[in-house]
């Protein structure tokens, strides 16, 4: 009887061993797979934030061609580890193309159609209220591109 208990023993000790050896290695490759689980999270998190903060973010590529300025503007539209998505924003013709040239006429700033050579606008800014390389470059024709440019420079001086 004694060999019986004793072979019992033996087999279920045995038997823990071997569910224990087995248990620890399944654990083993749980731990590794959640390890890459969580790397490839990480990753993908990175990525998505990269993404969100480049999205719809313009772009603006300046080159000279034939002494003027081009500049070419363009927006992120998608984003992976492969590729970068880009669409060309069209440039707004509301006169940005337009060129305006100012000159002194009675003392005051005139802008006229550097085009056309007609008279854009008259102002009321004295010529002595611009600064001194200001006056000098207008004194000698100063051109603005574009409504902007011009708006800004009538904002800025005019009283």
């Amino acid at each position: 009887m004694r060999r019986i208990v004793y072979g019992i023993g033996l087999f279920l000790a045995f038997l823990f061993l071997g569910v224990g050896f087995f248990l620890s290695y399944q654990v083993a490759d749980l731990r590794q797979e959640m390890s890459k689980l969580q790397e490839s999270s990480a990753q993908e998190r990175q990525q998505v934030s990269t993404l969100v903060s480049s999205k719809d973010q313009e772009l603006v590529f300046e080159t000279y061609e034939e002494g003027s300025l081009l500049r070419n503007r363009y927006r992120i539209t998608a984003y992976g580890p492969e590729q970068i998505v880009l669409r060309q924003e069209e440039e707004e013709s509301n006169g940005s193309d337009q060129e305006f040239l100012l000159k002194v006429e009675n003392g005051c700033i005139t802008v006229y159609d550097k085009e056309s050579g007609e008279v854009f606008e008259h102002t009321n800014i004295p010529l002595e209220t611009l600064p001194q390389e200001l006056q000098a470059e207008v004194l000698l024709g100063k051109t603005l591109s574009g409504d902007q440019e011009l708006y800004s420079f009538l904002e800025n001086y005019s009283s």
